[in-house]
């Protein structure tokens, strides 16, 4: 439904029409002089929004927008960060972007341009950020309440989103990052495979539960905690998380509330399991007549 596009390489004199059938709204933060940086976020059609505000940069860094939707209000920002001085630059975005949410829930999509944890995103293990920078950066994340969606849902995973093909280096320059609150909503995230560009796109979902009956919101099955193999699964993704987290810098309440993300995928993943296992059971009943 949101889509967002960074180094849109357009003047703002010779910005393009955008005739796509999909997506009919558009908006644009274009470098007023040259055909270099430049952000954009698209609306698909059938979503349902209604725009409160916008902050757009003149030069093509940032756009910010406020939206209502299903009777809530989300900002959505897309950022697109210089290679030098990303971490100044950086603190004085998100500070900016928390006055402009005012409260609302922040989905915030950019290109980094700097790897946030070096050993798990970047081939090299290195960083061109100090660690010093890089951990005081973290840190302001944590301040503010958000949190690097992908990196929540594949703890101590390697994956990337950029390929330096000069170097043959891969790291994850792009991120999602969400305000904590959204890691209710059952998010999913990945990242898809390089076509026709050196980065991957990334994807990411969010299930607004304001449009739904609170009672369909998940509950854990109690049958799950009976089920041997169900919980020694839970136990080795909790010592999995406690040794990719041991050293993070990140709150203990943001460390559970991603935990709570892993554990939620693990129970459903067995509850699926059972539900198959008791379906095969009551065919095979059936077929021998014992029903």
């Amino acid at each position: 439904m949101i889509a967002m596009f960074q180094e849109t390489h357009f003047k703002s004199s010779s910005i393009p029409q955008c005739n796509n059938r999909y997506y009919v709204s558009w908006f644009h933060s274009p470098n007023p002089t040259s055909k270099s940086r430049g952000v954009s976020i698209a609306l698909h059609k059938p979503f349902r929004h209604s725009v409160l505000s916008s902050d757009i940069d003149p030069n093509g860094r940032f756009l910010f927008l406020k939206l209502s939707v299903d009777k809530s209000i989300i900002t959505v920002a897309n950022v697109y960060f210089p290679n030098q001085g990303q971490v100044s630059f950086g603190t004085r975005l998100l500070r900016r972007l928390t006055r402009f949410a005012d409260g609302s829930s922040v989905i915030l999509g950019e290109d980094f341009n700097m790897v946030l944890d070096p050993a798990l995103d970047a081939s090299s293990g290195k960083s061109s950020v100090s660690s010093v920078a890089l951990r005081q950066f973290k840190s302001e994340i944590s301040r503010l309440r958000l949190v690097d969606l992908w990196r929540v849902l594949h703890p101590g995973v390697r994956d990337y989103s950029f390929h330096s093909q000069i170097h043959n280096r891969y790291c994850r320059l792009d991120l999602l990052l969400i305000s904590q609150k959204l890691l209710e909503s059952n998010p999913q995230c990945s990242i898809d495979t390089f076509l026709w560009s050196d980065h991957a796109p990334i994807y990411g979902l969010l299930t607004s539960y304001t449009s739904h009956p609170r009672s369909s919101s998940w509950r854990l099955n109690d049958n799950l905690l009976n089920d041997t193999v169900c919980l020694a699964e839970v136990r080795k993704a909790i010592e999995e998380f406690d040794l990719n987290h041991r050293t993070n810098p990140t709150s203990l309440p943001l460390k559970w509330e991603a935990l709570k993300c892993v554990l939620r995928g693990v129970f459903i993943s067995h509850g699926s399991r059972l539900k198959r296992e008791r379906s095969h059971k009551l065919t095979t009943l059936f077929s021998e007549g014992l029903l």
